[in-house]
C-alpha cells in the first residue's frame, strides 16, 4: 500500500517528532518510559510565509532550510523522524470487514473496494488500516480505520526532509498525532482516565483549532476549526513595531510584552476564540447525541503563549478552563532548555504525539 503502510506500526529506531505547520517547523526527540519520559532535543524555526498553504508544502527548499536550522539548533545527532498529514487530502473512515480476515486479506479486500471509500484513483494515494475492534452487535464483524491520503502531499513532505538530511520512518495524521500526545496530559492527571464526565482538549494553532474529546483516556471525537491565533500575532508584529514572529515570540517569554500590554488585543481574541469553544461543544453533544457532560477544557497550542489568554477565556466560559502542557514534569537536556522547551510545551502536542511514536 506504499509508504503509508508505516502508519500504525511502530518504531523501529529511535526518531524525533517533526511537526511541519503553517508558520513553523518544530522538532522533538523524546526517550524514557510510561511516567519517566525525558526531553532529549528540541528546536523551532520559523517558515517563510506561503512556504506551507492549505496544508501542504508550496516550497519544499525553504522548509528543507528551516529544518537544517533546526537540527542546527537542537544539536541532535538523529536523523530519523516521524511526521504528519493533514487537510483535505486526508481521508479516514471507519469501516466493517468479516473479523475472519487476516492482513493480507483485509489489504487485498480493501484494494477491491477502494472507489467507494476513497474519491481518488487508487494510484494517486497511499492507504493504511487498523483493526480498531470487535463490533459489539455483530462478533463477525471487526470495525477498521482506513486511512489515505494523496501521494503527492506526503511525497513532497518527504522530499523536503530528505534535502535537510533526514528521512522519514513514519507518516501518521495530524489528528491521531494529537490524540496520542493526549495520553501525556492523562498520565499527568490519571483521574482524567477514570471520571464519567469527559474533557475536551483544544489546540489552538496558527490558522486552525483542533479539538479532541477525551472520555475514560479514549479519543471518542474529533473535528477542526477554521480560527487560529495568526491575526492576532500579526496584529501585535504591527502594533508592537516587531521585526517578526520570532521577535513577538522572545518578547511575550521575557514579558517584555506582558498581559497588561496586550490585554485589549486578548479581550477580542478571547470574545471570537469562546464563541467558537462553545459552538463546538453544542455540536459534538448535539450531533453525537452524547449523555455524558464536557466538566473540563484544556487549551493547548500556539495561541497559549499569549498571557492573559487563559485568564480571558475563564471569564467567557462557564467550564473549568486551564493550559495543558504535554512534556510538564519531564527532565529535559541544557540545549532542549536553552530552546525554550519549558515555555513553549504547550504548542508541542502534535510534535510530542508523533515523538511517542518512537516509544511505543
Amino acid at each position: 500500500m506504499g509508504f503509508f503502510e508505516q502508519f500504525f506500526r511502530p518504531g523501529t529506531r529511535p526518531f524525533m517528532g517533526v511537526d511541519i505547520s503553517a508558520t513553523r517547523i518544530k522538532l522533538l526527540e523524546l526517550d524514557g518510559r510510561p511516567g519517566a519520559y525525558r526531553v532529549l532535543s528540541y528546536a523551532s524555526e520559523a517558515l517563510p510565509p506561503e512556504a506551507v498553504a492549505n496544508d501542504q508544502i508550496t516550497d519544499p527548499d525553504a522548509v528543507a532550510a528551516a529544518m537544517r536550522r533546526a537540527l542546527e539548533r537542537a544539536g541532535t545527532r538523529t536523523r530519523d523522524a516521524a511526521i504528519a498529514v493533514s487537510g483535505p487530502s486526508v481521508i479516514s473512515k471507519v469501516i466493517d470487514m468479516p473479523a475472519d480476515l487476516d492482513d493480507a486479506e483485509m489489504e487485498q479486500q480493501i484494494g477491491f473496494d477502494a472507489e467507494q471509500y476513497i474519491p481518488h484513483a487508487i494510484d494517486e494515494v497511499n492507504l493504511d488500516f487498523h483493526v480498531l475492534e470487535r463490533d459489539p452487535n455483530n462478533p463477525s464483524v471487526n470495525r477498521v480505520l482506513l486511512v489515505a491520503c494523496r501521494r503527492e502531499n506526503i511525497e513532497t513532505r518527504i522530499g523536503a526532509l530528505d534535502m535537510a538530511g533526514v528521512t522519514v520512518r513514519v507518516v501518521d495524521v495530524e489528528e491521531y498525532a494529537l490524540q496520542n500526545a493526549c495520553s501525556l496530559l492523562i498520565e499527568q492527571n490519571p483521574a482524567l482516565a477514570t471520571q464519567t464526565s469527559s474533557v475536551a482538549v483544544f489546540d489552538v494553532g496558527a490558522h486552525q483549532t483542533r479539538l479532541s474529546v477525551q472520555h475514560r483516556g479514549r479519543s471518542v471525537y474529533s473535528r477542526e476549526l477554521a480560527f487560529g491565533g495568526h491575526a492576532l500575532a500579526t496584529r501585535l508584529v504591527d502594533r508592537h513595531e516587531l521585526k517578526d514572529m520570532d521577535q513577538l515570540r522572545a518578547r511575550l517569554r521575557t514579558n517584555e510584552l506582558d498581559a497588561a500590554t496586550i490585554a485589549d488585543d486578548i479581550r477580542e481574541f478571547a470574545d471570537r476564540l469562546a464563541g467558537q469553544i462553545e459552538r463546538a461543544l453544542q455540536f459534538y453533544i448535539s450531533a453525537a447525541s452524547r449523555d455524558e457532560a464536557i466538566d473540563q477544557i484544556l487549551l493547548v497550542g500556539g495561541a497559549t503563549l499569549f498571557p492573559g489568554l487563559e485568564a480571558a477565556l475563564g471569564q467567557r466560559i462557564d467550564r473549568p478552563i486551564s493550559v495543558g502542557n504535554p512534556l510538564a514534569g519531564m527532565l529535559a537536556s541544557s540545549a532542549a532548555r536553552r530552546n525554550h522547551v519549558d515555555q513553549e510545551g504547550p504548542a508541542l502536542m502534535v510534535a510530542s504525539g508523533l515523538a511517542l511514536r518512537s516509544l511505543r
